[in-house]
């Protein structure tokens, strides 16, 4: 990107979303509409990068174009905006540079960061005329970010627990939260049919759907890859009605995603995974037993402030790691201090090291680094 707006982005970190009832007019009534028929908004509590990716995937195989927009990042912010399954270039991503700050100055506003690379991202998709936009919401649904866009079509992957300073202390209100990233959705996908059979009520009140603009991904399996892929399978085939089923094809033929469940090494085996929340830590560890013994991995733990560790805690508690460490201060953005795991350690009995990424880079046992996606792309940049 040019260094103007690379100083312009960077000026933006740490700055709050909190500008949502002006967004919408930086764009016309007809590119509103647009963006309301042909997004896709992803949200859910884990599964919203996996499912977006593979949506991107399958969209490919069966020559339909698409923009994707994810958040975070790994190692290069151009990841968070593909075009046709490209990365976006240093020059497109400055694009909008000028709009944006004459946007700032006309509404006496500071964009923050999600907001200002969100914007962009639904001008390069208008400007593209591709043929959908998928976005994954930030936090929440309601009052987040991406919401602005109203869609006609909304995949709501699965509710847990996470964010619940912002979102509610029950599932049932992250729940709510979640579902109202759109006003009035044409159908909505659940990737957990249980979350619709227990919500059914609310979402039929709420919207006017019939059963038949309800989508749900009923494949039982333990597998959270599969899972997420059928989810971006069941999105797919709620908008698209004739298509190739050859080209759609098995979660095997398609790529791996960076930062989830990815070996970095074979031997000593090391796995990479951005697991931020008990029930996503819950995910890896069954990811790992199915052909491994979790006691002889050591796991490198990092998390990013705001996350609810003690329930993170406790998950590792039952767990016979062979040894655990924590990722030393300030080694990531935004991360949390160790004293909030050291405290929860201590008080239960539980050995620990404070450790770099480094020594989990040079570690020659089986090991684990997880906690967040930011130590995860920390680590990429660092060592990959």
């Amino acid at each position: 990107m040019s260094d103007e707006f690379n100083i312009y982005l960077n000026s933006k970190i740490g700055k709050r979303n909190k500008n949502l009832e002006v967004l919408g007019s930086f764009f016309e009534i007809n590119e509103l509409q647009i963006l309301k028929e042909k997004s896709i908004s992803i949200v859910g509590t884990n599964g919203k990068t996996s499912s977006a990716f593979y949506l991107n995937e399958i969209f490919m195989k069966n020559d339909i174009s698409s923009v994707l927009f994810t958040s975070p990042h790994l190692v290069d912010v151009n990841e968070r905006i593909k075009i046709n399954n490209e990365i976006i270039s240093d020059e497109k991503i400055s694009l909008y540079m000028d709009d944006l700050k004459q946007f700032e100055s006309e509404n006496n506003i500071e964009l923050g960061y999600f907001e200002t690379l969100f914007l962009t991202s639904c001008k390069l998709f208008l400007e593209s005329k591709a043929d959908y936009f998928i976005v994954e919401a930030g936090i929440g649904g309601l009052y987040d970010t991406t919401s602005i866009l109203n869609v006609d079509t909304v995949c709501i992957t699965n509710v847990n627990y996470d964010h619940m300073d912002l979102l509610g202390e029950s599932l049932e209100e992250i729940f709510h939260q979640k579902i109202q990233i759109s006003d009035n959705p044409k159908r909505i996908i659940f990737g957990d049919s249980n979350l619709y059979k227990i919500h059914k009520t609310y979402v039929h009140d709420k919207f006017d759907l019939t059963d038949k603009d309800i989508y749900l991904n009923d494949l039982e399996s333990q597998n959270k890859i599969s899972l997420n892929f059928g989810t971006a399978l069941k999105i797919f085939e709620s908008i698209i009605t004739n298509f190739d089923e050859d080209k759609t094809s098995t979660v095997e033929s398609y790529p791996k995603i960076p930062g989830r469940f990815e070996e970095v090494s074979k031997n000593p085996i090391k796995i990479i995974d951005g697991a931020h929340n008990a029930s996503s830590l819950e995910t890896l560890v069954s990811f790992i037993e199915e052909n491994h013994t979790i006691g002889d991995f050591d796991i490198y733990i990092g998390m990013k402030k705001g996350k609810n560790t003690s329930e993170f805690m406790k998950k590792i508690s039952t767990k016979n790691f062979n040894q655990i460490f924590l990722i030393e201060n300030d080694s990531f953005f935004e991360q949390t201090k160790t004293s909030d795991f050291e405290n929860y350690f201590n008080e239960n009995g539980l050995t620990y090291k404070v450790v770099s990424i480094g020594d989990f880079y040079t570690s020659k046992n089986p090991s684990i680094l997880t906690g967040s996606l930011y130590l995860v792309g920390k680590y990429k940049k660092e060592y990959s």
